[in-house]
């Protein structure tokens, strides 16, 4: 009946549709920009730097940027440049930008003695994922648990390893580098201390582990790691044992499958090439330690710039999937992904419902991850032509990857990855620019999509009349 209504008549009667107040997203960027300006004018004061270095001030946003947004790029050697003092700056950044703003934002409101809001509840709970019998105030206390537990078995584990190794060392400066790792490594910013960076550690697979996991376990998810929390899988009976969420279950297993096939692929291209005359145990080190870096880390042992094309295409595929939701990693999302994939799956089978490892997935969702996988695109498509009209001009801004260094760098900037094929150093302003943009876009669009797209929809009564269109 409504269907035959004038339209006039139909936009006067929307007028009368309920009326819902949505929570306020712009909290959410301000917060990441106000942390970045400070952190950019902390890192300009002169006891931050190395005796007789200056940083510049477009540097000292952009590792502002980079810190906060859990990045990793930087424009400078930051062992050169910055001494203890700017390296403690840095690393409170990437903890801060690794926590996030939300979380931030809802201990104030705890502190505060005040009550949240239905809406602000509904925000956090979309930002940050969904537990059942979980409120977001239990939930901000298990991820500030969980954190400081990762990043201190992290560090606990990393301090063994370097005083093994080096028992003669100081021990006050194996801590710093235990701890300053430990917290780069689980809130995946890729950042480091030394001047060639983790190549130090490449001959020791340990080491190398133990990074690996940490970023692993900043990239699973807080969510999927408070319901492993309370898996008890050596259980017999099931209602002890307790239960997986699907989410929980998808990270896990896309996480795993992405990792291995980065692993492959890195082998395969790279076995005769920046892996060749190296004993097998460094080349399967070194090539997991790449595909786990690529889930938004960072960290390097081999260099990006000198890798086989092919390679860095597939590894450009893994930086834009990214972790998983809820974590601090970045890119579209292992979950986005799985959904996207079942969706086409069902498309292709002619199937009615979407349905992933026995579960229904609404329509509305797969609607979601095609708008966040299509919007993803189109930021970094525009990241990538921008560096072009930038950088293409200045020959030695274009790096040493010529437009596949853009597209690569472009990449990483978005997924918050932190790889570079050496384009970040001899970047122009103009490119410098561009970068930070995407850093903060990666950083903070999926956070804001994440709350806006996880309100209720508007309740509208009025369908219009059906049509078919040819597609292909």
């Amino acid at each position: 009946m409504l269907n035959r209504l004038p339209f006039s008549y139909v936009k006067w009667l929307s007028v009368f549709q309920p009326q819902r107040k949505d929570p306020d997203l712009r909290p959410l960027a301000l917060g990441f920009l106000c942390l970045i300006v400070v952190g950019g004018v902390a890192l300009l004061l002169p006891w931050a730097h190395q005796p007789g270095r200056t940083l510049a001030l477009i540097d000292a946003f952009f590792l502002s940027t980079s810190a906060v947004c859990v990045t990793g790029l930087a424009s400078v050697n930051i062992a050169g440049m910055l001494n203890g003092t700017g390296h403690a700056i840095l690393l409170v950044l990437v903890q801060l930008g690794g926590l996030g703003i939300v979380t931030a934002s809802l201990a104030l409101v705890m502190l505060g003695g005040e009550r949240l809001s239905l809406a602000n509840e509904s925000a956090v709970a979309a930002t940050i994922g969904r537990l059942q019998r979980a409120t977001p105030a239990e939930l901000f206390r298990y991820s500030c648990l969980l954190v400081a537990l990762c990043e201190a078995a992290g560090a606990s584990s990393l301090y063994w390893r370097l005083q093994a190794l080096n028992p003669d060392a100081d021990a006050l400066m194996l801590v710093w580098q235990a701890v300053f790792h430990s917290v780069s490594g689980f809130c995946n910013a890729g950042f480091s201390i030394f001047p060639e960076g983790l190549v130090r550690w490449r001959g020791d697979a340990v080491l190398l582990g133990i990074i690996d996991l940490l970023v692993i376990a900043g990239g699973i998810g807080l969510l999927s790691l408070i319901n492993l929390r309370y898996y008890y899988f050596w259980r017999r009976d099931p209602r002890r044992r307790g239960r997986l969420a699907l989410q929980t279950r998808l990270a896990a297993g896309v996480s795993l499958l992405l990792i291995a096939a980065g692993t492959v692929v890195t082998l395969l291209f790279e076995w005769n090439h920046t892996l060749a005359d190296e004993p097998f145990a460094h080349k399967i080190s070194w090539a997991a330690f790449h595909s786990v870096m690529t889930r938004t880390a960072g960290f390097n042992v081999v260099d990006p710039g000198q890798m086989h094309p092919a390679t860095l295409l597939f590894s450009m595929i893994l930086m834009f999937i990214g972790g998983s939701p809820g974590s601090i990693a970045g890119g579209i999302k292992t979950v986005t992904v799985a959904v996207l994939f079942c969706t086409a799956r069902a498309a292709l089978l002619r199937q009615e419902n979407v349905e992933i490892l026995g579960r229904r997935i609404s329509p509305r969702l797969s609607g979601i991850a095609l708008m966040l996988a299509l919007l993803a695109s189109t930021v970094v498509m525009l990241g990538i032509g921008s560096l072009m009209l930038t950088e293409l001009d200045e020959p030695a801004a274009a790096g040493p990857g010529g437009w596949l260094g853009l597209a690569f760098e472009a990449v990483s900037a978005f997924g918050t990855v932190g790889l570079s094929t050496g384009v970040t150093g001899l970047l122009t302003d103009s490119g410098k620019l561009v970068i930070m943009a995407l850093m903060f876009a990666g950083r903070v669009g999926p956070l804001v999509l994440a709350v806006y797209l996880a309100r209720p929809v508007h309740p509208w009564h009025i369908r219009s009349p059906e049509e078919e269109v040819s597609l292909g």
